[in-house]
This record gives structure tokens, sequence and C-alpha cells, in this order.
């Protein structure tokens, strides 16, 4: 009867742990998920560090100015919104992980973060309290989608 009563324990236990990690989950995920880039992806601080970054690895050939040129494609104002429209965040990270042209990769993930924070901001997307982090900058469900910024 002991044993019985102590294996029914053990499962209580169990259940209640499981209970636990699942609820424990659910929040992250619902934390971790944002929807539109108008929820703030970014922190000003993540920006700041972002165009240190940029001006490092990305203006040489995107200009200071994000403007770009013939062969190095615009990361601000309408042409970028044009060329992105519609695709995701986790789109446009993957292709900036892609560079500098000729070392990809050559970035600490975290500059790679910084810098998209940097061309959300320079887009006009706004801040939020929040990093950007890995997991919403590759988020491909729900979708996050650039969208052209409406004045």
């Amino acid at each position: 009867m002991l044993r019985i009563a102590r294996l029914i324990g053990v499962i209580g236990a169990a259940i209640g742990t499981g209970l636990a990690v699942v609820s424990l989950h659910a929040q992250a995920t619902a934390q971790a998920s944002r929807h539109s880039v108008w929820e703030g992806l970014y922190s000003d601080a993540q920006a700041v560090r972002g165009r240190d970054a940029y001006t490092k690895a990305c203006a040489r050939c995107h200009m200071d100015d994000l403007g770009g040129h013939e062969y190095a494609g615009a990361l601000a104002g309408y042409p970028f919104q044009m060329k992105w429209e519609d695709s995701s965040v986790a789109e446009v990270f993957g292709r900036i992980r892609t560079m500098p042209l000729g070392e990809a990769g050559s970035l600490a993930t975290q500059e790679y973060l910084d810098i998209l924070a940097y061309v959300l901001q320079a887009n006009g997307y706004p801040s939020g309290q929040d990093e950007l982090t890995v997991g919403i900058a590759a988020q491909r469900w729900p979708r996050i989608k650039i969208e052209r910024v409406k004045n």
C-alpha cells in the first residue's frame, strides 16, 4: 500500500512539473513571438551599436547614409522598402548575415542583430524596450513582414 502511495506521489509530481514546463514554454513563446515591425523589435541602444557596426562593416559599399549605389542596394528609404516589401524580417536578417561581400559570417551574431536594428530604425520602424534577438530576427512564423512606412 505504501508503494502505491509513493507511486501516485511520484506520478503527481511528474505531471505537475510537466505542466509547469509547458506553462513556462508557452509564456516564453508568447513573449518571443512578434507579429509586426510596428511592435518595437529592437531597442534604441541596440540601434546605436548597430550604427557603429554598420559604419565599420557596411558603409564602404552601402554608403554612410544607407543610400547604396549601383552594386550595393539601399538599406533605407523607399528603395529598401520597395525591394523588401512583403519579405520577412527573417529574410532581411538572412541576407545581412551573408555580408560583408566575400566575408559572410565574419561579424558576431550580435553585430548582425545590431545592424538590423539600425536598418529598421533608419526606415522609420519604432524601437521598443527589448533588444532584437535571434529568436525574433529569424522568426519564420508568424511572419514579420517589412511594410512600407506610410507618411
